[in-house]
């Protein structure tokens, strides 16, 4: 994924103290954490597009992420500015204080 980069993944892994558990247990557990994320960012980018964008966005396999991603990127400029935005939320909602 272009718009979660390591920086914002290793800020979120170390955030979450995954560094302490079995390996499979960290990669199910920021599955989980980018799926989220990329659920809500994708939301709040999707919901500024025209009824016609919105129809080719959908034409995009769902398996084809860099695709979906050149796409969101093309049609609202702010997407890299969401994805971190609702990257930090998540952190923030998981992170014991």
């Amino acid at each position: 994924m272009k718009l979660i980069n390591d920086k914002i993944i290793d800020d979120l892994f170390e955030s979450l103290g995954l560094r302490f558990l079995a390996k499979e247990k960290q990669d199910e557990i920021m599955t989980r954490v980018l799926e989220l994320i990329s659920q809500r960012a994708g939301l709040k980018i999707v919901e500024v597009f025209s009824d016609e964008e919105t129809e080719e966005f959908n034409q995009i396999p769902k398996d084809n992420l860099e695709q979906m991603e050149d796409y969101m990127v093309l049609k609202n400029p702010k997407a890299a500015e969401i994805f971190r935005n609702e990257a930090e939320a998540v952190k923030k909602e998981l992170t014991i204080n």
